[in-house]
């Protein structure tokens, strides 16, 4: 099978570049397979310019150092839920995409509903109906159909008159400036995360650290920065590595002991406990000669409950005001951290939008 704009000669890819570095903006997109790995093994690169689409296979050994360059230059990227992207890219380049403009963040900027798919986007605001039957189809096999390349093609295709639009109307609500906020927030955010993991995010979903010792909180601490590290080293999801009930039971304990202990207290597999139990013994040794970490804040107070539940009457009323979802202001989590001690306050464009309920509340 022969692809129109299928690029798998690096002289190919060269000039595709020269092409690209001319050009103010792109449409980009990825396509990868994560079953039972850490990271996402990547199967396509597709780019879009000037209504054209080319499909780029980085499994041929295609040097992609000046592609990942070229990204993270001033060209702007333009994706729906680049997420995952951001990634696929980083490790296939070792660079962090520059100038994004997310089509899913524009659309939650302008609307009283959050995450659409890209094919309800395209349905929504251009009338065109895309194919998802091949979301789910193994990216990594050679070669790939006919219906996989055009489901590829059609995904950066409609990225175009998308960003047109929702450019357009950003403009008009003068929330470009929010829009381009929330892009430097996410590369802000990615070039921690994507090198050292998301480990405030890891953390955070214990939501029984609170019921941990000041020694307990620091030995979950060490323990997830373990499994982080491991999981990308070893290329395994993070539960394969260790479980959530694991890394809690150990913490809490503080006692790793023997085999037998490692299974029947903590709830590791015989496997792990082999190939871990030296490991999670070091761990702990460090965490206990560490200093200590105060735990997270306990559940809000009856009072504080009401509290909370006044500031999200207020913060949903002005949501509805800007004709945007509540939870694009402030995060279920956000707000109870501005109530627990932790004193959270929104920044930027939401400090601006919010200043009344926070100011008053503070």
């Amino acid at each position: 099978m022969t692809v129109l704009n299928w690029i798998d000669q690096q002289a190919a890819l060269d000039d595709l570049i020269a092409v690209i570095s001319e050009s103010p903006a792109i449409t980009l997109d990825t396509e990868f397979v994560r079953v039972s790995t850490f990271h996402p093994k990547p199967g396509l690169i597709q780019v879009g310019l000037n209504s054209k689409a080319f499909l780029i296979d980085p499994l041929i050994g295609l040097d992609l150092q000046h592609f990942g360059d070229l990204l993270s230059g001033p060209v702007t990227s333009i994706l729906h839920a680049a997420q995952e992207d951001y990634e696929v890219l980083f490790r296939l380049t070792g660079q962090l995409l520059g100038q994004v403009f997310d089509t899913q963040v524009a659309y939650a900027l302008l609307n009283d509903k959050i995450a659409p798919s890209l094919s309800t986007l395209a349905s929504e605001l251009l009338g065109k109906e895309i194919s998802k039957q091949e979301t789910r189809s193994d990216w990594t096999r050679r070669p790939l159909s006919d219906a996989q390349c055009q489901y590829a093609k059609d995904d950066v295709l409609v990225l175009e008159p998308l960003y047109e639009i929702l450019l357009e109307k950003l403009e008009k609500a003068g929330r470009l400036d929010w829009m381009h906020e929330e892009m430097q927030s996410t590369r802000d955010r990615n070039a921690s995360t994507l090198v050292d993991g998301d480990l405030e995010t890891q953390i955070y979903k214990f939501g029984n650290a609170w019921r941990l010792s000041p020694t307990g909180m620091s030995r979950l601490v060490h323990l997830v920065k373990w499994r982080e590290k491991a999981a990308r080293r070893l290329d395994r999801p993070r539960k394969h590595v260790l479980s959530d009930q694991s890394v809690f039971s150990l913490a809490t304990s503080g006692d790793v002991g023997r085999h037998h202990r490692l299974v029947s207290q903590h709830g590791l597999s015989d496997k792990q406990a082999d190939r871990y139990g030296e490991q999670l013994k070091s761990v702990i040794e460090d965490a206990m000669s560490a200093e200590t970490i105060e735990p997270p804040p306990p559940p809000l107070s009856k009072y504080l409950k009401n509290v909370f539940k006044g500031r999200q009457t207020q913060i949903e009323g002005i949501a509805k005001g800007l004709g945007i979802a509540p939870e694009m202001l402030v995060k279920k989590r956000q707000l109870v951290a501005s109530l627990n001690g932790r004193e959270w306050k929104p920044s930027g464009w939401r400090k601006v939008v919010l200043e009344d309920v926070f100011h008053a509340c503070s």
